[in-house]
């Protein structure tokens, strides 16, 4: 909320989906090209690299305790949902089919505004800032750990 003419208001969020096509091309790489390379590396890493091969060091918290963390098994999904076994990831790490969908989400987006040549903004990320969306994202991921510990997964 803010003061806007004495009154108290929400504040406004930008539109959804806005897009642009700007005078220069580079304009369109410098927004859309670090995060087109990053999910694309990040779906196709598990497509050239197996998951036993990953420098990933073991969990301290599962080593201290005896229990996953909340993020444990989030690595070994994505790389089971990269190789079309979703299955195994809904019963190991079921928030992570939503990480996959979304970065394969991202990618898309990205790259469809490089081959298009225009500047594509959504008021999306701004809304994922407020205190809800926040709220939201904590609740998934402690009842994606309530499920691991539930089912006894390590």
């Amino acid at each position: 909320m803010h003061i806007l003419n004495g009154r108290w208001s929400r504040a406004k969020f930008p539109p959804f989906l806005s897009w642009a096509r700007p005078d220069s091309y580079w304009d369109v790489v410098v927004s859309h090209l670090p995060l087109a390379l990053m999910t694309g590396i990040a779906l196709l890493l598990p497509h050239y690299v197996s998951c036993d091969l990953l420098p990933v060091k073991k969990c301290t918290f599962l080593s201290l305790t005896g229990y996953p963390c909340p993020f444990c098994g989030f690595t070994r999904s994505f790389w089971a949902l990269a190789n079309g076994d979703w299955g195994f990831a809904l019963n190991d790490t079921p928030l992570a089919c939503l990480a996959y969908i979304g970065t394969s989400l991202m990618f898309a987006w990205h790259l469809t505004a490089l081959l298009m040549g225009v500047k594509v903004v959504s008021g999306l990320f701004r809304r994922m800032k407020s205190v809800r969306a926040s709220w939201l994202i904590v609740t998934m991921l402690v009842l994606n750990w309530a499920f691991r510990l539930a089912l006894g997964l390590k």
